[in-house]
């Protein structure tokens, strides 16, 4: 399996620790709410040696989209839209992320995303807690 299994288009099926992982990231109570009941939707492509990862929530037009290169700093923004320093790494089939944002107070959020039984699974940690996502292949 190569990263490639990553292309095409992934719908949020269901996360697991999403509260108290907004409450450790000081996303305020409304929008924790919100997110809670939101579902993510992203598509992952490529050109070259760039990614493009467009990222946004169902029902909702004009997601974000961000290009990086593996093992290259690159600008992103965080689940409120606050502006985020990104590096993404490869680590087999794994994408192994690094996030960096002042909303963090000096922390690093961390995500691993791998495909099983072609279902994305994502795992992001910051301050201690972590949470799980599974996505569904749309496409």
């Amino acid at each position: 399996m190569s990263l490639d299994n990553f292309i095409g288009q992934w719908e949020e099926e269901k996360k697991d620790g999403f509260e108290d992982f907004a409450k450790v990231i000081g996303l305020p109570n409304d929008k924790t709410q919100w997110y809670s009941q939101a579902q993510t939707e992203i598509a992952y492509s490529r050109e070259g040696d760039e990614w493009i990862i467009k990222v946004g929530v169902k029902g909702i037009p004009n997601g974000r989209v961000f290009r990086f290169k593996l093992g290259e700093p690159y600008d992103s923004a965080d689940i409120d839209g606050s502006p985020m320093k990104s590096l993404i790494q490869a680590c087999g089939n794994q994408f192994k992320e690094k996030h960096a944002a002042s909303s963090l107070q000096g922390e690093e959020m961390e995500i691993v995303r791998w495909i099983e039984n072609d279902k994305m699974i994502v795992e992001t940690t910051c301050k201690g807690a972590t949470m799980k996502s599974l996505y569904n292949r749309v496409n």
